[in-house]
């Protein structure tokens, strides 16, 4: 039982491009033509893959399932041709990543990524600051705030938070003070580069406002929480990069509360995506569809 190829690559343009009419100009052929092999293969299938309406089509749940078979094979057989016929040697995809959300939310999750996509290599760099040219030597970049271009498409992936932490041996040796809300002169270490104050947090949880000592200053939020399990001092943390270690009990919540991020993490491609890109692309918005407590996934986009 082998569908039509011709209908297969209609409908994986449609899911991937969202639209009849892209997918359309895509293939070179009219809309008609690919909503006839889209009802072909929904009547070789017997099953219905797309609910149209007015406002456009939605995949059904059984064409959620088939799509990542269907993309998978059509891209492992594009690239085994282009290994045997075109000297192609790999797909590579290359993603820069910020260090500290690379090290602790997407390498945990890359495994998924391959066992549904293995026909793509991934070429990964990890990095402290966002690009000044985006997307120059890259084809996907996740970072920390962005510069707009004309030349690339930016999508917000999370809503964090700011939470204050520390070791459970510097909140002991502290509970009285902290008890009170009282940071003032304690021993503190500072992530270069954030605009979000200790007053801002101190104010938008109603604690007083004064500051603590700040000894240390650290390029990237995942060697600060090292810093903080040495029992350094207090940090202000953003909530995707502590989950884990808050969930380990490396680290503990110095005084309650929490305060939105002013700004987020972007993901950032060129405004035309090839195939590969796409895939990660849409692989990444499943992914934080439930990203974990003190975080909230970005609105998705809508399917049309």
């Amino acid at each position: 039982m082998l569908p039509p190829l011709r209908a297969l690559v209609a409908f994986e343009a449609v899911a991937r491009l969202h639209s009849i009419g892209a997918a359309a100009r895509e293939m070179q052929v009219s809309q008609a033509a690919v909503s006839q092999q889209l009802k072909g293969l929904e009547q070789f299938l017997g099953c219905t893959l797309l609910e149209r309406s007015q406002r456009g089509v939605t995949l059904t749940q059984v064409a959620q399932q088939y799509l990542p078979v269907v993309s998978g094979s059509l891209q492992h057989l594009k690239l085994q041709t282009q290994i045997l016929f075109g000297g192609q040697q790999s797909d590579v995809l290359r993603v820069k990543v910020n260090h500290s959300i690379g090290h602790s939310w997407l390498l945990p999750r890359l495994r998924d990524f391959y066992t549904r996509f293995p026909f793509i290599r991934l070429d990964l760099t990890l990095v402290d600051w966002p690009s000044r040219d985006p997307c120059s030597d890259a084809d996907i970049e996740i970072t920390n705030g962005v510069t707009e271009t004309e030349h690339i498409r930016t999508e917000r992936l999370f809503q964090e938070h700011w939470l204050m932490v520390c070791s459970p041996a510097f909140k002991q040796r502290y509970r009285k003070v902290l008890a009170r809300g009282d940071i003032s002169g304690l021993p503190a270490i500072q992530v270069k580069g954030y605009q979000e104050s200790w007053l801002q947090w101190l104010s938008h949880n109603r604690y007083s406002p004064v500051l603590p000592d700040v000894l240390l200053e650290i390029s990237n939020s995942l060697h600060g929480l090292e810093a903080v399990r040495q029992g350094i001092g207090i940090m202000l943390v953003r909530s995707l990069v502590a989950e884990e270690w808050l969930s380990e009990g490396k680290v503990v919540t110095a005084l309650e509360g929490s305060m939105p991020s002013e700004s987020s993490h972007f993901m950032i491609t060129r405004q035309h995506r090839p195939a590969k890109v796409s895939y990660f692309c849409d692989w990444m918005h499943q992914q934080y569809s439930y990203p974990g407590p003190g975080s909230e996934p970005a609105d998705k986009p809508r399917v049309e």
